[in-house]
């Protein structure tokens, strides 16, 4: 009977047997596990069956400072089938066979399954799925970036003998080499034996940046994502495929994320004249402002897209009243006169004086109706007159005087 995997621990508590027959009953989520130790090195090999079920082992995190690493790290005379492994995180620090499935396998076979994340700081035998490779490949592929510094492939690092084999599989991830690009790298393989051993394989040259691999057949994003591209594939019950890269059916249809379509939509309201009406009456001129309230609109969008959108809002009037009652006020200087008045004097003394005469003092009464001067201040002032004339009444009277005749009569 299989020995049933569904928790991170089981899966680390396969190296207490590597022999064992084991079977993955879920997916598994490793990001809260930390970092993962590979199951068997050279010394003690991972030697049995271990069968994903078209489960997958996610984000998973291998930092690790010895050769042979990846989920397993040393896998011989195996069989590891129906895997994925997805959105690994391995970092080998410059040690050598190094993949995300497995670091080395010799006699091994591989068959249904495909990895997915990144591999960085590997030395020598580097490869999305397998570093140093010896038994079968079949049905597979890596959508993993590879970095390395030698024989590094975006499938597999290196091929170790010459009964090994690769068929029906294929790799997308980008594959850099450093320091020296040119030692031995390839967009599917990166060294082999004997590239007639890679058959039906291939690998995408736009996304690899690789044109070279030593085996496998480049072809261009668009051809990779075409059925016909793949002859000899079985798409009746192996893979499928739907506008994309092909994917294996017994992972089930592959969920296309699609990313949301960001766009700018303006929209504008439209609203009616308003008006704001102000009455005010003051005695004097002084600044009036309007005043109307916030104006609040609803807009509803009932399409699915809007575009370029005009706005149009019609004039906004106020309205202003205003009153003024202008007083104004002046002082006239109005000259009377008289006509000369005479007064009549009696002298009846022998000795003439200096005499005076008193005159009580006249009163003249005087209305004037002075017109108002008018300024225009933006405003209708009425003014009611009242015509009206200024006139007096002078005491026309007669001076006259008696003249006693006498006469003066000296006495000597």
């Amino acid at each position: 009977m299989p020995i049933l995997i569904s928790t991170p621990q089981e899966l680390d508590n396969i190296r207490n047997n590597l022999s064992g027959d084991y079977e993955l009953v879920n997916d598994i989520d490793m990001s809260g596990f930390g970092n993962f130790t590979p199951i068997g090195n050279s010394t003690t090999k991972f030697k049995g069956v271990f069968n994903g079920k078209g489960f997958k082992i996610k984000n998973i995190t291998i930092n690790i400072s010895s050769q042979n690493v990846g989920l397993f790290g040393f896998a011989e005379n195996a069989t590891i089938q129906n895997v994925a492994i997805e959105n690994a995180n391995v970092t080998s620090n410059m040690q050598n066979y190094v993949g995300i499935l497995a670091g080395y396998t010799f006699t091994t076979t591989i068959t249904n399954c495909y990895t997915s994340g990144q591999l960085k700081n590997g030395q020598y035998g580097v490869g999305g799925l397998v570093g140093y490779f010896g038994g079968t490949i079949e049905n597979c592929f890596s959508h993993a970036t590879v970095i390395g510094k030698g024989r590094v492939g975006g499938l597999v690092g290196n091929i170790i003998d010459p009964t090994s084999y690769i068929k029906k599989s294929y790799s997308t991830g980008l594959v850099t080499v450093t320091p020296d690009p040119n030692l031995f790298n390839g967009g599917l393989v990166g060294s082999g034996y004997d590239s007639s051993n890679v058959t039906d394989s291939f690998w995408d040259i736009n996304t690899s940046g690789q044109t070279i691999s030593a085996g496998g057949t480049g072809l261009t994003t668009s051809e990779m994502k075409t059925q016909s591209s793949y002859v000899n594939w079985d798409f009746t019950t192996v893979w499928g495929i739907n506008s994309d890269y092909p994917y294996l059916q017994v992972f089930g249809v592959p969920v296309v994320e699609i990313p949301p379509k960001i766009e700018t939509v303006t929209v504008n309201s439209y609203s009616n004249n308003f008006f704001g009406n102000l009455g005010k009456s003051i005695k004097s001129t002084k600044q009036t402002d309007s005043y109307i309230h916030a104006i609040q609109t609803y807009t509803d969008r009932h399409i699915a897209t809007i575009r370029n959108i005009d706005t149009y809002i019609l004039p906004i009037n106020s309205y202003a009243i205003q009153s003024h009652r202008s007083v104004r006020s002046s002082t006239q200087t109005v000259i009377s006169f008289l006509n000369p008045i005479s007064a009549s004097v009696e002298r009846q003394t022998k000795t003439f004086k200096n005499l005076l005469s008193f005159v009580e003092p006249l009163q003249a009464n005087l209305n004037v109706l002075y017109p108002l001067d008018n300024r225009m201040y933006q405003a209708v002032v009425n003014v009611i007159e009242n015509p009206s004339s200024a006139s007096h009444s002078e005491n026309i009277s007669h001076s006259y005087y008696v003249n006693n005749p006498s006469f003066s009569e000296v006495i000597e």
